[in-house]
């Protein structure tokens, strides 16, 4: 239709025209035309046999150019053939393929000017109005000469005017797209540690400078401890983390569209990349040795090392991942690892954002080193941890890539201001999403502060036991008291009160300044108090369950603890001191009481340093006699059981031990149960009261499981009328003894009789005869004798005649 309508009124088309060729946006005003065109030239090929076309083969090695030179008489027409087939670029051709060419001045005139407009608006799609404005004014201008030729008729004219309209637009979109493009540059903004650089000029690696300009197939690397941060001119970029190397292979900057597109070659290492906002950002693309990556995401990270590639993508936006013939998609917070020659493993979750916890956002820190923590993150695969020195992490102070725990101790740090975040890492190694940051401010302090003690004085003597603690310090610094913070004031002086212990009392007094430097100051003071106070007795001294001192002759030993410095004196009861000593400062005190009864009875005389006395009475007993021990029952002297339970009878506050272990004595009874031995066990009881007398048992116990052991046997049958007359003879031995008699059963044809078999000790056999009803001829006699030892083991016996 729009054809048309400039057909009818060339002063409107031409205006058109040149309204369209102000700006690139009249690209959307030709797109219907072209559609026409292209339509057009499809209803053509419907209509073949029209003598308005004609049909041509494209031969093997005959150009689109040849073509037009051969049928249209002018190389430049070639487009008039694309657009009446209905193409938009030479390489939809192939050969062998029947085209249509118009077959007349009037068809090929029209075609021209379509293919003339299709040119013009190639050329400005790339952008001619920008970088080619005269050629792209020529083409139009042609055009428009063309369309006014073709309304008046002169056809060739016209054609020739389209084939120069078509001339100038392919140049200018030629031209168009040289210009855009074009080399771009980049930044190292950068660099801490050691980081090298090798362009393609140069033979080998050499040092690059911070704000260094970097090229296409420039090569960068880092060292150990280093990093390096690249910038591309859209604010995007990219930071290589330590041992890593990477080539820019490709940055090209299209002005037109003011986009840059740029490829990366990971050698080895890893790399995390921030890509400017959607609307400015580049297109990214990532080579390493075994996979390509295409970046649509704006926040992601990759690796590569000796075992393949892997990949965390942090974005909403998408990280499509090529390797082989598979190709893997991941999301945001999704992350990958492709083995080398295999395909894209399964996507996984990355760990989402972990809480940091020391120190806390804007501290304010002292030293030359720092403490950080953070969560601990459960079946992790260790940490990533940075420090900068800027919130946007655009000057790095360290990287930490790989740490165990979840904490980093003792860290080197000049003084500055620093931020930091912490990242988890999974078990396959992919980082998570970085921390929330937060800031600290290291100082550098080593100046310990002034501290000066008031109260109390040194070596002071004190009857309260509520003691005030004084004195000042530098202000802002805090004060510790035996651990026990100290109220201070804005001027630094401060209060603390204590409770103090009887004697000689030490406190530590520490002022700690902001930057944990400290002064120490140590007082010392006694503290006697007016009171009364209970001697403490050593409990090793022996005491019955009356609270009676005991003794095993006519001397105690007495010992224990009372005020420092006191007099200690023990009196009997005509007032008369039998002994006496003085305290040390600590309270501790011993001196010997001589004894004259088997009781009695003292008092015990405390004088403080302060004047201040008090007693307390003893009482006194002399142990002079062993303990007394008994078996509540005898102990077998032979016996089968393998345990022994031994009861034992002995004074109270015995100590008893049964074959050198410790027995519980309660109201004077004790069992100890022994595990036996085969052959004679010794039974020891030792018995100690508490004055150190002891009493000494033994017995012996033979354990005995083994059967009594047959030596010889003999039985003889002699017939008597209506009887048969048994001798039975059964030789036996036993390491424990033998029963004196042993049972048998005599049975044959004609009866059966129980007897008792005696033990003759010179034969050292059990003998005997019986007498049994007489038997039929050739039947068997059978006796069964049970021999029995002294611990009540059986053997059996089994005698056939």
């Amino acid at each position: 239709m729009a054809i048309g309508i400039a057909t009818r009124n060339p002063s409107r088309w031409r205006g058109l025209l040149r309204c369209l060729t102000v700006a690139a946006p009249f690209l959307s005003l030709f797109a219907p035309l072209h559609a026409t065109a292209q339509g057009t030239a499809e209803a053509i090929k419907s209509v073949a046999a029209s003598d308005e076309y004609i049909r041509v083969r494209l031969e093997p090695g005959v150009g689109i150019r040849s073509l037009a030179e051969k049928y249209l008489d002018n190389p430049d027409l070639w487009p008039i053939i694309l657009r009446a087939n209905g193409f938009d670029d030479i390489t939809q051709l192939s050969e062998g393929q029947e085209l249509l060419l118009p077959g007349n001045q009037v068809r090929l005139a029209a075609t021209a000017l379509d293919a003339s407009l299709g040119e013009i608006q190639r050329a400005n799609e790339a952008g001619a109005q920008l970088f080619a404005p005269i050629l792209i004014r020529n083409a139009i201008q042609f055009r428009d000469e063309a369309v006014v030729e073709n309304l008046n008729g002169v056809y060739a004219e016209s054609i020739e005017l389209s084939s120069r309209s078509i001339g100038q637009a392919e140049s200018a979109r030629t031209h168009s797209e040289q210009q855009r493009d074009v080399e771009a540059e980049a930044r190292l903004s950068d660099r801490q540690g050691w980081v090298e650089g090798q362009k393609t000029v140069e033979n080998g690696w050499t040092e690059r400078d911070l704000n260094a300009i970097l090229n296409e197939q420039e090569k960068l690397r880092t060292l150990s401890r280093s990093t390096a941060q690249v910038v591309f001119r859209d604010a995007s970029r990219l930071r290589l983390n330590a041992n890593s190397q990477a080539v820019i292979q490709r940055m090209r900057v299209d002005p037109l569209k003011r986009r840059e597109e740029a490829k990366i070659s990971l050698v080895e290492g890893d790399f995390y990349a921030l890509l400017a906002t959607e609307s400015d950002r580049n297109q990214l693309e990532v080579s390493l040795p075994n996979v390509d990556a295409k970046i649509d995401s704006g926040s992601f990270w990759v690796s590569q090392d000796a075992g393949g590639a892997k990949f965390s993508n942090y974005d909403v936006k998408p990280v499509s991942i090529q390797a082989g013939d598979k190709t893997l998609v991941l999301g945001r917070n999704e992350g990958a690892v492709v083995r080398n020659g295999d395909a894209p493993e399964e996507k996984v979750d990355v760990f989402g954002r972990i809480a940091l916890k020391a120190p806390e956002d804007d501290a304010v820190l002292y030293g030359e080193t720092v403490d950080l923590g953070w969560e601990d993150m459960p079946n992790g695969g260790g940490y990533w941890l940075e420090i900068a020195f800027d919130g946007r992490f655009d000057r790095m102070a360290d990287s930490l890539f790989g740490l165990e725990e979840n904490r980093m101790e003792d860290h080197p740090l000049a003084p500055g201001t620093y931020y930091w975040r912490v990242a988890a890492l999974d078990a396959f190694g992919l980082p998570g999403q970085m921390s929330s940051v937060r800031k600290f401010e290291l100082r550098s302090d080593d100046t310990p502060p002034f501290l000066q003690i008031r109260t109390p004085e040194p070596g002071a003597i004190l009857r309260d036991p509520q003691v005030t603690i004084s004195g000042e310090t530098e202000a802002g610094a805090a004060v510790l008291i035996d651990g026990t913070v100290a109220d201070i004031d804005q001027n630094g002086r401060f209060f603390h009160t204590v409770d103090a212990a009887d004697g000689r009392n030490t406190v530590e007094v520490v002022a700690r300044d902001t930057a944990g430097n400290e002064t120490l100051r140590t007082i010392e003071f006694d503290f006697i108090a007016d009171q009364r106070k209970d001697v403490a007795y050593d409990p090793a001294i022996p005491r019955d369950e009356a609270g009676r001192f005991l003794s095993a002759n006519d001397v105690l030993s007495l010992s224990g603890t009372v005020i420092g410095g006191a007099k200690v004196t023990v009196v009997d009861p005509s007032g008369c001191a039998l002994s006496e000593t003085y305290a040390d400062a600590e309270g501790r005190f011993a001196l010997n009481v001589p004894l004259s009864a088997s009781r009695e009875n003292f008092e015990l005389r405390i004088a403080t340093v302060s004047g201040y006395s008090y007693e307390e009475a003893i009482e006194t007993l002399i142990v002079d006699e062993p303990p007394r021990v008994r078996l509540t029952e005898p102990l077998p002297q032979v016996t089968a059981d393998a345990t022994l339970a031994v009861r034992i009878g002995t004074d109270s506050g015995v100590a008893l031990a049964v074959n050198g272990n410790p027995v519980d004595v309660r109201d004077g009874m004790a069992t100890a149960t022994l595990a036996l031995t085969q052959g004679p066990n010794t039974v020891e009881i030792v018995a100690t009261n508490k004055v150190g007398l002891v009493t000494i048992e033994k017995r012996t116990v033979i354990f005995d499981t083994e059967r009594p052991e047959v030596t010889a046997q003999d039985l003889t049958v002699e017939g008597r009328g209506a009887t048969d007359l048994l001798s039975i003879k059964v030789g036996a031995r036993d390491a424990s003894g033998l029963a004196m008699t042993s049972r048998f059963t005599a049975t044959s044809s004609g009866g059966r009789k129980d007897g008792v078999l005696r033990y003759n000790r010179a034969r050292k056999a059990y003998q005997g005869t019986v007498e049994l009803p007489r038997r039929a001829d050739a039947e068997p006699v059978t006796v069964v004798v049970e021999l029995s030892d002294v611990a009540g083991n059986v053997s059996r016996v089994e005698l056939v005649r």
